[in-house]
Order: C-alpha cells, then structure tokens, then sequence
C-alpha cells in the first residue's frame, strides 16, 4: 500500500511539474532545421539555461567559441550576442547558429540565445531575457576565452529592437532589476539589422502587441529603443534594405536622428533589396553573406 502511495505521488508531483511548463508551441515557426559543421577553429556549448527562474524549458543558449582558448599565449576575444527575430513570437537559439559559427571563426566568443515568446509572455518578458542573457555573458564570458569588458550585441527584425534596446534602455526599470547587482549592463557595440524602434507612435502596432492592456501606450513608450537614447548609448551601426515593406526604413532613420540629437554616430548600411530578413532569406544568397561580412567588419572595428 505504502508502495503504491508513493507511486501516486510521485506521479501527481510530476504532473504539477509539467502544469507549471509554459512553452511555445510556435518557437520553430517557418524556421528550416539546418545542419551543417563548424569551423575547424571553433568549438560549441549547445543548450545553456541562462535565466534559471525561468518556466520555458525553450529558453537558452548555445556559446560558440575558439578551439585553442586553452593554450598558453591566449588573448582574450571580444563577445558577441545574437538575437534572433520573429516577430517575438516565434524562433530560437538555433536560428543564427551558421552565423554564430562564422562570426566565432573571426575570433569571437558568441552567444546565439532564445528568449519567451508570444503570446504565452509578455514583451517585456522578452526584453528581460534579453539583459539576463547579456548578465550570463558578462559573467561566463572568460570561460570559454572571451573578453567581458568588450561586447557586441546584433539581431534582427525582433531581434534588432532587442538589440537597440540594449543599446539604449540602461536607465529602463527591467535593466536595472536585472543588473541590480552591480554587474555593468553596457555594452560597446550594437548592429541593428531591421530594427523596430518604436513602438509607441504606432496605435495600431502597439494594440496588436499590448492587446487590450489598460496602459498599452504606457508600455510601449518603455519598451521603445528611440525612447531612451542618450550621450550613454552604446555606439551603433544598423542594417537594413531600402524596400523593406515589414519594417520600414523609417525606423531607423528615426533611430539615427536620435542618435544625432546627442552628436552620436549611427550609419546605416543599405541594402539595394526588398528582402526584410536579408541576413537568414537565402542559404546561400549574397545579401545574406554580405550581411554577415558586413557585421563582423563592423564588430572589428568597434572592438578589435
């Protein structure tokens, strides 16, 4: 009896365990499974949970880093950290991996990370994710051969409003919950590539995200990158092609102007294309590779 007993509870144990599980059935989205290998320079961490208070078993990170980190006569390497798109309701930490391979065989350490997605979260829980993944970095960064005081941070669509407000939103109220011990949140390089930069002029944008929030608009000005930028924002360079019909240009002429309200530089690169996501459309088109060149020779020169 007393056998059985604990048999019974062990079971109901587990299924309350699994009723606190909230993940996301549409992570994958459109995303193609890709198999490929790393450069022989490069080793791989896959499946690091980062945010450990965290109920989506699909929240985490895969590090790529240099094979030779170990050896005597090692100099630390400038970080990168990758943050996918999708509309922040679908993706994860696999979709800039053949990226985050490349980028690491330029002599990085990169971080490519999944975070909570919509509808089952909030937008501000994926912002969250975001600054402990940056936190995780800072603080693991040496472990696998990098330099902690030398980060970049690139994503797109999504990813790249993820990116500017890491760049930005230093003074926001979830960085300074996350950072709340002392850890420096800055950074010292960002590459926006397709950027939603704000969130608040757009009724229509902000009421699909915020649904029928009573402080939609409140929100959304917070969760806004143009919102918070300062003579403190991390130097910036964006990506994005001239005939984008998902996310305008406008965004980040917007994110520019800002930028040059307080004499900081921020270009922008062109892209002569209509493709929104020019880094991931194409396997093996040329706007994709160009970007990925393009990004890591900005890195370099930002933080080499």
């Amino acid at each position: 009896m007393k056998k059985i007993l604990s048999i019974i509870l062990t079971l109901a144990i587990s299924v309350s365990a699994l009723a606190d599980i909230k993940r996301s059935p549409h992570r994958m989205g459109n995303q193609l499974t890709v198999t490929f290998d790393c450069p022989w320079n490069v080793l791989c961490k896959e499946g690091v949970k980062y945010n450990q208070s965290c109920a989506d078993p699909d929240v985490k990170l895969d590090v790529y880093y240099p094979k030779n980190f170990e050896k005597p006569g090692y100099k630390p390497v400038p970080c990168i950290l990758m943050i996918h798109g999708g509309g922040w309701a679908m993706g994860n930490e696999k979709k800039f991996a053949m990226f985050a391979a490349y980028a690491a065989s330029r002599g990085y350490v990169v971080a490519c990370i999944s975070y909570r997605l919509l509808p089952e979260y909030e937008l501000e829980d994926c912002v969250e994710d975001c600054w402990l993944a940056l936190k995780w970095l800072k603080q693991n960064a040496a472990s696998f051969g990098g330099n902690p005081e030398k980060i970049g941070v690139i994503g797109g669509s999504a990813g790249g409003h993820l990116t500017a407000m890491l760049a930005t939103a230093q003074e926001s109220e979830i960085c300074k919950k996350v950072f709340s011990d002392g850890t420096d949140p800055n950074i010292q390089a960002a590459i926006p590539m397709a950027p939603v930069t704000d969130l608040y002029s757009s009724a229509e944008r902000f009421s699909r995200i915020f649904k029928d929030s009573p402080n939609a608009k409140e929100r959304a000005r917070k969760a806004s990158p143009v919102m918070y930028v300062s003579p403190k924002s991390a130097p910036m360079h964006i990506l994005h092609s001239k005939g984008d019909k998902t996310v305008p240009i406008s965004e980040s002429q917007n994110l520019q102007k800002k930028y040059k309200e307080f004499n900081l530089e921020c270009p922008i690169t062109y892209y002569d294309s209509s493709n929104h996501a020019f880094w991931n459309t194409h396997p093996i088109g040329a706007e994709r590779m160009q970007s990925w060149t393009d990004a890591i020779d900005i890195f370099d020169k930002f933080l080499k």
